[in-house]
């Protein structure tokens, strides 16, 4: 057995060479990674584990767990990104070399968030009192829930937990379209999902998305909340798509819709909504 505070892994007694080739980088490697965080302050290694702890936090949040300021953690972070222990993107910051995790809703929700409130008040001229209306998981329809509070009689159904708890504390009749969790997050999909969804017809959905290209096609990184939103457009009279102008001119790997395939495309940019507003007849 092979020891150290930094790792602990097992040999077994073999003459296979590759083997002891394995163990060998494995070591070197651990032995770098060791370096680097001998090099760190007792301040950085306390991020070090609250990101073992979270896999992925915001500036913020560590800040209030250090009671550090924020400022001092951004210098912490470029100290420990130069010395490749940890990567950030969309606002916050995790462990080099560890799996990506989706960032948490609160971060993904709190991230453009004057562009999505914009949207939402767009959006909301669409639903009359009385109306039964879906919300996909995304962030940015969340924000529709506070205009449709102010309408009466407005029935939403959403595959979106928080989404959910937010139309209950303002008084709004929600269903909930109940499956699994997907990817650990407060979003549900699978097989009972797409069941419930077969079932239901609704007067809008409204819809979000990771981007939509030159060519208008909208397109998500997730293969299961994709095809519930198909199934979204599918039990609707009328569909709405949302997308704030950062997501103009962005495509990923699950394509989910063309812009022709909705009733209405919401941007907050004039420009942006004029290019795709051909497109879309």
């Amino acid at each position: 057995m092979c020891y150290n505070k930094y790792s602990i892994f097992v040999l077994k007694k073999t003459d296979c060479a590759k083997n002891e080739k394995c163990a060998t980088m494995r070591k070197v490697k651990n032995a770098k990674y060791a370096k680097k965080i001998m090099k760190l302050s007792k301040r950085q290694t306390e991020i070090i584990g609250i990101l073992k702890e979270q896999g992925y936090a915001k500036v913020e949040y560590i800040a209030r767990k250090t009671y550090i300021s924020p400022s001092s953690i951004r210098r912490d972070l470029q100290y420990m990104e130069n010395l490749g222990i940890v990567e950030r993107d969309y606002g916050g910051v995790k462990l080099k070399g560890t799996e990506r995790k989706h960032p948490p809703i609160q971060i993904r929700k709190d991230k453009d968030r004057g562009y999505k409130r914009l949207l939402s008040q767009k959006a909301v001229k669409y639903v009359k009192d009385g109306y039964s209306v879906i919300l996909d998981s995304s962030t940015t329809c969340s924000y529709l829930v506070e205009p449709l509070s102010e309408l009466k009689n407005i029935t939403v159904f959403t595959n979106n937990i928080e989404t959910a708890m937010n139309c209950l504390e303002k008084g709004v009749a929600v269903y909930v379209i109940g499956g699994k969790s997907v990817r650990g997050m407060p979003v549900l999909g699978g097989a009972y999902a797409e069941e419930m969804l077969e079932k239901i017809s609704v007067d809008v959905a409204f819809l979000s998305s990771y981007g939509i290209d030159e060519n208008g096609i909208v397109s998500d990184p997730s293969e299961e909340e994709n095809k519930l939103r198909k199934l979204m457009i599918k039990c609707a009279k009328k569909v709405v798509l949302l997308l704030d102008k950062t997501k103009v001119g962005k495509s990923s790997l699950h394509v989910l819709c063309s812009v022709k395939d909705v009733d209405y495309f919401i941007t907050n940019d004039d420009n942006v909504a004029k290019k795709y507003k051909n497109k879309s007849k």
